[in-house]
């Protein structure tokens, strides 16, 4: 076992996306691709010649929703196809379709031979706070409705969101009062080994009944996994940060929702100890994605 499998979400900034994929190109990597179903994009055939060695597998299966229960789904979706694959891989690396590498393939392997093993799982909190914990211990039903409606509709969604959850608390309605489970929370952006990618696909039907109706579960439900397992003895880091040092990506929460990089944030990135950044959007600023495109084609010797 020693090939990665990429796990790849997307929905838009397919230009981006295709460079992704070019600098992942590798023999040691194969990459599995989730398009949203709601994607305007509909032929994603191109993306399945665009590597020389890398296996590229494509599906469109789910329609995924912010904060919904689907962004949990697709997670499950492509750990499944890749662990179901005749290959076996070393590491499970969750992406975005807006992330990019700021190492080279070969840096990658080479880091993750080191530190074999090691989960890398980001955790922002040493005990989440009870107005962040309410994301999944009250019943958020209405989460799809205000993804997928605009206007006067999402407002009056989102109003009736705020009475049912108000209610809850009237009512001192806490679903998992009962639960010894401790729930942890972090990015949803991970790096793991097939023994973990296993053990969560084993959880799956308490996932899907734990944090069904709840507000961004997926940034809860690994977390609390690994937590509540002995896989917390194998975490790389567990700092309890904003930094990402413990999932191994550049992200920043400070400037932005996340913030989109820029060109001048070149230098920054290419020099950070991180091995992945997020997030980049060709239409803002292709410079610096292509800067870094051809930084990382470079270094891995193309």
């Amino acid at each position: 076992m020693t090939k990665h499998a990429y796990l790849i979400i997307a929905h838009n900034n397919f230009e981006n996306l295709k460079l992704l994929i070019k600098l992942l190109d590798s023999p040691k990597n194969d990459i599995f691709i989730h398009f949203d179903k709601k994607a305007k994009k509909n032929d994603f055939r191109e993306y399945e010649n665009i590597c020389i060695y890398s296996k590229i597998y494509c599906y469109s299966e789910l329609k995924v929703y912010w904060g919904d229960i689907s962004q949990i789904y697709v997670e499950l979706f492509l750990l499944e196809k890749a662990t179901k694959n005749i290959e076996k891989y070393l590491y499970y690396h969750l992406l975005s379709g807006s992330d990019l590498p700021i190492k080279s393939n070969e840096y990658i392997y080479e880091f993750f031979n080191k530190n074999q093993g090691k989960e890398f799982i980001n955790f922002t909190e040493r005990k989440v706070n009870l107005k962040t914990l309410e994301r999944v211990n009250k019943y958020h039903f209405l989460v799809k409705k205000i993804a997928s409606t605009k206007g006067c509709v999402k407002n009056i969604y989102k109003i009736f969101d705020k009475i049912l959850l108000k209610m809850q608390s009237l009512l001192r309605i806490d679903r998992n009062k009962k639960s010894s489970i401790t729930m942890q929370k972090g990015a949803n952006w991970f790096s793991i080994t097939d023994d973990l990618a296993n053990y969560i696909l084993q959880k799956k039907e308490w996932i899907i009944k734990c944090f069904k109706y709840t507000l961004c579960g997926d940034e809860f439900f690994l977390q609390t996994i690994v937590e509540n397992s002995n896989f917390k003895n194998n975490l790389y880091k567990k700092s309890y940060s904003d930094d990402y040092n413990d999932c191994m990506r550049e992200i920043d929460w400070k400037r932005g929702g996340p913030y989109t990089y820029k060109i001048e944030d070149f230098d920054f990135l290419v020099s950070s100890n991180k091995l992945w950044a997020r997030k980049f959007i060709y239409e803002e600023d292709k410079n610096i994605i292509l800067k870094i495109y051809n930084f990382i084609k470079e270094k891995n010797g193309e």
